[in-house]
């Protein structure tokens, strides 16, 4: 099977009119991560982040036969998706899919398949940055991920460093009324993944993810002394936000809890990628606090009431 450079470059060899990121609930989510990670890094490609939904309703203007569509399913049976696909392919669209479970739906359908466990940030992340590579853009690619053979040692090592915050927050808050969720640039859709795919749809937490950006034109009135906040401070260019998030709130709430993704030690990370890359650290971070909400709540992250109980 074909690697995802391989599949770029190919595409890349053909010519295209646009790259489109697609997804669904989570998998939109880390798309538009790697949509902030584009703009901070100036690229001029022609590149999107789309939701499947709005996409089937609403279409997009900037797709047509020589687009590039990548998405990514964990069960390979996501029905948004699977209907996008559909849509994409009348048009002649040319889809590149990451798709864990094999046989599935996406798995037979997508034009392009990459097939693992476990890796579709590294899906993302190779997609974009070989599409910029190729168009001149990133000339530190190799690199790059020259230093990611370090990442499975790097993510255990994050969790360890962190295991004790996570613990301590899920024993002191996991049973909070509200929590608010605020993260900037590269992170901030990490915040409503994290809030709406783990703390609500896994553990029944009632939560309200904000942009940093967004915190002082509405939200900031609302926040008072018993108001739990979760902080997800990254190394992004937009760290200064949550900087200024951070010194309200703590003037403000007696419940201010800060995930920095500075403090930790990355030995094997050179300092200038530590910023792209902030959200894999955060994901690790955060894995480790959803065990100890897990354990906390008596509540396994597997058991739902109604995502795949119901048809819906």
């Amino acid at each position: 099977m074909p690697t995802p450079e391989q599949n770029v470059d190919e595409l890349c060899g053909k010519g295209y009119s646009s790259i489109i990121f697609m997804g669904i609930g989570g998998t939109y989510l880390y798309a538009g991560q790697l949509g902030h990670i584009y703009k901070q890094m100036s690229s001029k490609l022609p590149f999107y982040v789309e939701n499947a939904t709005d996409f089937l309703y609403e279409g997009n203007c900037h797709i047509d036969k020589d687009s590039v569509v990548a998405i990514a399913s964990v069960s390979g049976e996501t029905k948004e998706l699977i209907q996008a696909v559909d849509k994409l392919h009348e048009v002649g669209v040319k889809v590149i899919g990451y798709i864990e479970k094999e046989g599935s739906s996406l798995y037979k359908s997508v034009d392009y398949l990459v097939h693992t466990d476990g890796a579709e940030y590294y899906f993302w992340y190779t997609v974009l940055l070989r599409f910029m590579k190729n168009a001149g853009e990133f000339s530190d690619y190799d690199r790059f991920f020259q230093s990611l053979k370090h990442m499975p040692n790097t993510i255990v090592e994050v969790q360890k460093q962190v295991d004790e915050q996570c613990r301590e927050y899920a024993e002191k808050h996991g049973d909070e009324e509200l929590t608010y969720l605020i993260g900037s640039g590269n992170l901030e859709d990490w915040a409503e993944c994290y809030s709406m795919c783990i703390m609500e749809e896994m553990q029944w937490m009632r939560t309200r993810p904000i942009p940093a950006r967004h915190f002082f034109h509405g939200t900031l009135e609302v926040i008072e002394r018993e108001t739990s906040l979760i902080l997800i401070k990254g190394e992004d260019c937009t760290r200064p936000t949550m900087e200024r998030v951070e010194n309200f709130a703590h003037r403000v709430s007696n419940k201010v809890n800060v995930f920095d993704t500075k403090e930790l030690l990355l030995r094997d990370i050179p300092e200038e990628f530590r910023g792209i890359l902030s959200p894999i650290f955060a994901r690790a971070m955060f894995q480790r606090l959803s065990v100890h909400l897990e354990n906390h709540r008596k509540h396994p992250l597997e058991i739902r009431r109604y995502y795949n109980c119901l048809s819906y």
